[in-house]
């Protein structure tokens, strides 16, 4: 099991493209941890927003009443990919990574994939 650290640099490691990436709180709306970022890209702004965004999502599907559970959520701008992957397991309900990426130099279907393998082994 990797911590909050290890998995972020393991995101900017085996992610191509990676901008940014950040372990949220959803609870709360805090980054718990951050990686890269910078003046184009505030992760703690990040974090908060799309904190929105989850919560939005699952009220949504709680009165659709779906028994479901979101994966992931992509929002794609005209040069960024922006990717929510909630943290399933026993000890981390309220959690989601977010990564920002490089449209040009990631592959969509390759970060999602290493981003769930990621989500597995953290151990916050």
């Amino acid at each position: 099991m990797a911590n909050t650290e290890t998995s972020l640099k393991e995101v900017t490691t085996s992610i191509e493209g990676v901008i940014g990436a950040a372990l949220v709180d959803y609870t709360s709306g805090m980054a718990l941890g951050t990686i890269g970022g910078g003046k184009d890209l505030d992760l703690a702004v990040a974090a908060a927003g799309n904190t929105d965004v989850v919560r939005a999502k699952l009220r949504t599907m709680e009165l659709l009443d779906l028994k479901d559970e979101i994966e992931d959520i992509l929002i794609t701008l005209s040069s960024q990919y922006h990717l929510i992957r909630l943290i399933k397991g026993r000890n981390n309900n309220g959690l989601f990574l977010y990564v920002a990426l490089d449209q040009k130099r990631s592959n969509l279907a390759m970060a999602r994939h290493q981003l769930k393998r990621i989500e597995a082994n953290l151990d916050v």
